[in-house]
């Protein structure tokens, strides 16, 4: 019989603990491979999601909360910048453009960014990648609306489609949209297990041309109707979950609120906003810059100009992304050594079991000894048994850890939008797993030592 059918035979009849320990291993494996590959796909997909703009400029309290909500959507900004305020901004140097934003309403949890045509023109969600439409247009008037790929996939909406707005994030989820109802049957479809439940309502301004998409929301704006005019292409990024609109349409309809409560009459159209109403959140800046070029030296100067102004926060997007990966840098460091933590118990659990098993095997050492197995071939067996338990380990920890980053990723895509791609780093997984085996078969010297010195007389003794 070989030498590993020897092993195999030896691992197959503790088939429990082994599992349990290869178990142990691969969790611990997988938990430092998916840390990794997790870390470095955030920080390609966090560097890759701030699109185009050299700047940000928002009344928010910190340059990274501005690139956090500016950009990536996290929450919408409680401050805003007054028109005469971005006048003075957008005319304060040559960039090469400047595009007001305005956030704080949603539909069906996604989040809508009120701007200009511009948005669709000359911001690329990723740098060198324009936008793309699939069908449909720009918006060119108030009170349309473009649907990024991810908000027509989840709620099944194109174009010619209308729908409500609703004041803040609204309701999560996404859910797909409800089935069409006549307006005698207008009502919110309940369900214990539907968060987020949608609501088909006719617009009272509708005038029977079709069904208006809404929240089932608190705030919802069904003072007006917008249309989808346009559907965007994947771009592979979080800009992927925007609803785009056109900035005078969510002036209008925030006006409608604000004078509500100011018990003043409603604007009867967009001509009647007043400087109040023409609110924004942000500005995305771009300075020029040479062909083939991301960036000139004239960016520096601008930032600086900006700084000097108290009223506002500016901030450089590359700058903050790495800011936020030096402070995330800490937890990683927790989770290694959480991940090393599993794995060095795992490879103790290797030592006991091995050094358990030498009690019930010593008389079949004994036994491999008369039929003339030398000491140092017993040594050698118990070594790569416990070699091979960490090997076992590593490979379903690097199965694992594909399979678990794969579906980290798609909850973070769903739960905050951040799209990442994880990938194992070959040189990674060798490394670590390299490392598991070695850690094993040191784990298994102290067994091996005590089968070496198996006595084999007092061992061969008949059994009572």
């Amino acid at each position: 019989m070989t030498d590993l059918r020897l092993i195999l035979k030896s691992l197959m009849a503790r088939s429990a603990s082994t599992a349990v320990t290869c178990l142990l291993i691969a969790i611990a494996v997988a938990l430092l491979l998916s840390m990794l590959s997790l870390r470095e796909a955030g920080r390609r997909s966090f560097t890759r999601g701030v699109g185009n703009a050299h700047l940000v400029v928002s009344a928010d309290s910190s340059p990274l909360v501005a690139v956090l909500n500016g950009l990536f959507y996290a929450n919408p900004p409680r401050a805003a910048i007054s028109e005469s305020k971005v006048f003075e901004i957008t005319t304060s140097f040559p960039w090469a453009w400047s595009i007001p934003t305005q956030l704080g309403d949603s539909f069906r949890g996604f989040p809508v960014i009120a701007t200009t045509s511009q948005f669709l023109e000359d911001f690329e969600p990723a740098p060198g990648e324009p936008w793309v439409f699939a069908e449909g247009r720009n918006i060119e008037r108030p009170f349309e609306v473009v649907l990024a790929s991810g908000v027509a996939a989840a709620t099944g909406l194109g174009i010619g489609d209308r729908l409500h707005l609703t004041h803040g994030m609204g309701v999560g989820g996404a859910p797909p949209p409800a089935p069409a109802v006549e307006e005698s049957m207008v009502a919110s479809v309940p369900g214990p297990d539907v968060e987020g439940v949608v609501e088909e309502i006719m617009d009272p301004h509708d005038h029977g041309h079709g069904h208006v998409h809404a929240d089932d929301g608190e705030h919802v704006h069904d003072e007006v109707v917008f249309d989808v005019v346009g559907v965007l292409a994947p771009s592979g990024t979080h800009h992927d979950r925007l609803v785009v609109t056109e900035i005078q349409g969510a002036w209008f309809i925030h006006a409608i609120d604000r004078r509500e409560l100011a018990g003043r009459p409603a604007p009867g159209s967009v001509e009647q906003l007043e400087a109040a109403d023409r609110l924004i959140t942000g500005i995305l800046l771009r300075t020029p810059v040479r062909a083939g070029r991301n960036s000139a030296a004239i960016l520096q100067g601008a930032f600086d100009r900006l700084r000097r102004d108290p009223s506002i926060t500016v901030a450089s997007p590359s700058t903050q992304v790495d800011r936020l990966f030096g402070i995330v840098a800490s937890l990683d460091a927790v989770f290694i050594a959480l991940g090393a933590g599993i794995l060095l118990s795992g490879v103790i659990s290797v030592m006991l079991v091995l050094w358990n098993s030498m009690e019930l095997r010593r008389r079949q050492i004994a036994v491999l000894r008369v039929l003339g197995c030398p000491q140092r071939r017993i040594l050698g067996l118990v070594l790569t048994e416990s070699a091979i338990i960490g090997l076992i380990g590593a490979i379903a920890g690097g199965l694992l850890a594909v399979g678990g980053a794969s579906l980290a990723a798609g909850l973070l895509a769903i739960r905050t939008g951040v799209v990442v791609s994880p990938s194992v780093d070959p040189k990674s997984a060798v490394l670590i797993a390299a490392g598991t085996v070695a850690l094993a078969a040191l784990a298994g010297v102290a067994p091996a030592i005590k089968a070496y010195r198996t006595p084999v007389a007092e061992n061969l003794r008949p059994l009572d």
